[in-house]
């Protein structure tokens, strides 16, 4: 009778509990639905990877991403998921992109196009496209349906970078294949170790010479690169560290290969290659390193940039040669800060990880300088383990695991909070704002940037020169209009400097919306609970749907390129 003669509010919250009761329930059961179906959506890659490849390579994949996919978990978490468990495309191309650069210094031709400030949010682009046309189509549009349909997940994203991995590896044997027939060294057979060095030297040389060649930096433009393969010519003179080079080169054959063998197969030589661009990266970092030590010795008023007059006359009048960019060339590295008027200087970190200092290259990457930025947004990445932040417990987490800045902590903490406050009271890690904060705290490791919607060009001397039609090299004339007599490093300008700081957010991934109404009575509540259950139900039935026709038809259409 209570129950008859109550209001209707009270009829609603009795009516409601029960529906709670009922959705809880029936959420149980759908939980009990789906759960196989998504473990068997994570499994269904390698199913159909097994398909196209067949069992004994799907397997090798297999193993050569056990070991990857726990290096890119910490990254993998703290990245935006928006569109459910994977990640899209932009955050898919980074996360890959800070994994082979920290791993392997490789910038890997599809993910970043040399950005050195990591390029923000683009999905137009797939990273499914690293592996170019050098796979079957159908393998390709495995990965690429898996990527539209849910993201790619953390094995999933593994076994791309697996797969990156294993056509470098045939790339490998081929340069190997090269260059025996060059030296007219049978393929089949045993090499004597005393041949190995000059074979070691003559990869290493093509591999210099052929990205050295392409931008006209180094090599006199009349020369045939050939002349230096000769040995007609020294790679000395257009690539002074070449005899450090030399002695990386014997100490990986050392190690990997020690003389006392006596001989040497094919297979021991691709292994060695393998070693040396497995540890190259790291190596010619090494030449990055001095490049930054000796430009930040030449820094000005701006913290972490050099004026420009400095570094014009550093390559006029002290043997810098490598310091004769054009302004245009250096504009398009995003390198030149021109912020303010009557002064232009060289942003140091942008210049050193431009596209003007990758050595050596193949079909699939660039041999680039480090980014040590990426240090710093791993340990972040690490302590924060989310997407995005409040601006205080960021600015904890950076005083707990980085360096003290030199920057005003006043400024910055201002700086921090109008981040947040463009972003909902949330500092977004992957953001462009964020990526700008962490250059004006550090301004010496960390790149500037590009201006909201405009992308920097990160090309080679070469194809900037094609792009535009303008040198990439500045005349004498040109710097000498900056730099008229040599300019003394002891004297600082009185000019005050402050680093720019230019509105506009763009993100990695844009944040999911809310959508749907606020709703507080229990009425309301159970109806949107039953609403989720119907979608969440509709959702695993079409995962059912979808695993019965992969494991059938799908694939067999998918072999014969039908699908795409």
């Amino acid at each position: 009778k209570r129950l008859v003669h109550s209001d209707s509010s009270g009829v609603c919250e009795s009516s409601s509990t029960l529906q709670a009761l009922l959705v809880m329930i029936a959420v149980f059961r759908v939980i009990l639905f789906v759960f196989p179906a998504l473990i068997a959506a994570t499994d269904q890659l390698l199913l159909e990877l097994e398909q196209e490849l067949g069992t004994s390579r799907r397997q090798a994949l297999e193993v050569r991403a056990a070991p990857i996919k726990e290096l890119l978990r910490p990254i993998f978490s703290a990245l935006p998921r928006p569109g459910g468990a994977g990640l899209g495309r932009a955050a898919s191309r980074y996360a890959l992109h800070r994994h082979f650069v920290q791993e392997k210094g490789w910038f890997v031709k599809g993910l970043q196009e040399l950005d050195p400030t990591g390029g923000l949010s683009n999905n137009s682009v797939s990273p499914v496209e690293i592996l170019q046309d050098r796979v079957p189509a159908s393998v390709k549009a495995v990965f690429q349906r898996h990527l539209d349909e849910h993201g790619l997940e953390l094995s999933e994203l593994a076994l791309l970078a697996a797969a990156l991995e294993e056509l470098v590896h045939r790339e490998t044997m081929s340069v190997v294949g090269s260059a025996f027939r060059a030296k007219r060294v049978p393929l089949i057979g045993r090499v004597n170790v005393d041949e190995v060095g000059p074979l070691l030297d003559y990869m290493m040389m093509s591999h210099i010479l052929e990205i050295a060649n392409i931008s006209g930096t180094s090599i006199d433009r009349t020369v045939d690169p050939k002349e230096y393969l000769q040995g007609k010519r020294l790679m000395e003179d257009i690539y002074p560290n070449w005899p450090k080079t030399q002695k990386f080169l014997r100490d990986i054959q050392g190690t990997v290969a020690p003389a006392e063998r006596g001989s040497l197969s094919f297979e021991d030589l691709t292994h060695i290659i393998e070693e040396v661009l497995e540890h190259y990266g790291r190596f010619h970092n090494g030449e990055c390193l001095d490049m930054k030590t000796d430009l930040l010795k030449m820094e000005g008023q701006c913290p972490g940039q050099v004026d420009l007059p400095r570094f014009y006359s550093a390559s006029l009048y002290d043997d810098k040669w490598q310091y004769s960019e054009s302004l245009d060339y250096l504009r398009a590295l995003g390198a030149l800060d021109e912020s303010q008027p009557g002064r232009t200087g060289v942003v140091v970190s942008n210049y050193v990880l431009g596209a003007s200092n990758c050595i050596g290259t193949s079909r699939y990457y660039a041999q680039c300088c480090v980014d040590p930025c990426d240090n710093i947004m791993a340990k972040l990445e690490k302590a924060l383990a989310a997407p995005e932040a409040s601006p205080a417990d960021v600015a904890a987490a950076v005083a707990a695991v980085l360096p003290p800045s030199s920057a005003s902590p006043g400024i910055l903490r201002r700086r921090l909070f109008e981040v947040a406050w463009v972003n909902g009271g949330k500092v977004p890690l992957h953001g462009r704002l964020f990526a700008q904060w962490l250059h004006h705290a550090y301004p010496q490791e960390c790149p500037v940037p590009p201006v909201a919607s405009n992308q920097l060009r990160q090309e080679l001397p070469r194809d900037f020169t094609l792009r535009t039609g303008k040198d990439y090299i500045a005349s004498a004339e040109e710097m000498m209009n900056f730099a008229p007599t040599k300019v003394d490093l002891n004297v600082l300008s009185n000019r005050p400097c402050e680093l720019a700081w230019t509105s506009g957010e763009e993100l990695l991934e844009a944040p999911a919306g809310s959508g749907g109404l606020g709703v507080s009575s229990g009425c309301a509540l159970a109806f949107g609970a039953a609403s989720v259950t119907l979608m969440v139900l509709v959702v695993a039935l079409r995962l059912r749907m979808r695993q019965a026709s992969a494991r059938g038809p799908l694939l067999a259409a998918e072999a014969t390129g039908t699908v795409v």
